[in-house]
């Protein structure tokens, strides 16, 4: 790209960066600044005071809530990722363009339905006497049904991901390594594998921050037995407990940061490895 195409393109990236960049560190200056008051002093200009932070952080049933939406996390990103990666490479080789659209519809149609319906839906699904209701008794308002639930919701966004991985993998070079001699599970484990390691992760780390946002799948199908932070905090701020709700908040993000800062370096690491497959 010559000199005056990337002035422009910094141009015009210019007002969105500086736009997401405000509104993402003001609300996070928000959250820690009621974070530091008490719930007697919970205006923006009280007294500075750590007492809710000890509070909290010394709370068991936080720290239970906090393992519960991590492991919820990491599971639905884990079970989502290995339905994605098979299918990804079933869309890419079919020969109809058809059947591959007709797939990708009924994969990406829940983003066409509000997450309400869906959790409904998988609600009545699950109920003693409905159509999993038997096969699957005892998943409904467990953590099983949720993640079923999740699992559902989030497949588009990694399958996208990790298709778009899948079609950038050069055609010949799969039956280049076969003519070297290489099986199927070299293949695989060698080449393929390396290439699309970057998009698997991509689409593992953004599945893995919708789920532990989740509000309203877990609310719905866990039934009061399976809480996650997002409805701690929804708790506290509907009993007007604003410094504890903002502990919380915080707490959420600097979870959410650090993970995905780990899920960033291991795509960086999985690209500079294709990059090294692909020469």
């Amino acid at each position: 790209m010559s000199a005056p195409r990337r002035r422009l393109a910094a141009l015009l990236l210019a007002p969105g960066t500086a736009f997401l960049v405000l509104a993402f560190c003001s609300i996070v200056a928000l959250l820690v600044s009621y974070s530091t008051r008490t719930e007697q002093t919970s205006t923006l200009f009280a007294p500075f005071d750590l007492g809710t932070w000890r509070v909290a952080l010394s709370d068991g049933y936080l720290w239970s809530v906090v393992g519960v939406t991590m492991r919820l996390g990491l599971t639905v990103s884990l079970l989502t990722v290995l339905i994605a990666y098979p299918l990804a490479w079933c869309v890419h080789t079919m020969r109809r363009p058809w059947q591959a659209a007709a797939v990708l519809f009924v994969v990406f149609s829940p983003i066409l339905v509000s997450v309400v319906v869906r959790s409904y839906g998988w609600a009545m699904l699950l109920r003693p006497g409905g159509v999993f209701g038997d096969a699957f008794d005892g998943w409904l308002y467990h953590e099983p049904g949720v993640v079923v639930a999740l699992v559902h919701v989030e497949l588009p966004f990694a399958l996208f991901a990790i298709l778009a991985s899948v079609r950038s993998v050069p055609a010949d070079l799969a039956p280049a390594a076969a003519d070297l001699g290489a099986g199927p599970v070299r293949r695989f484990t060698k080449v393929l594998l390396p290439l699309t390691l970057p998009g698997v992760l991509s689409g593992a780390q953004l599945v893995f921050a919708l789920t532990i946002s989740a509000f309203a799948t877990p609310a719905l199908l866990g039934g009061g037995r399976v809480t996650v932070l997002a409805q701690t905090i929804y708790q506290n701020i509907q009993q007007l407990a604003w410094p504890l709700a903002a502990v919380q908040a915080v707490v959420l993000l600097a979870l959410t940061l650090v993970v995905l800062t780990a899920f960033t370096l291991l795509t960086r690491l999985a690209s500079g490895r294709s990059r090294a497959v692909a020469r």
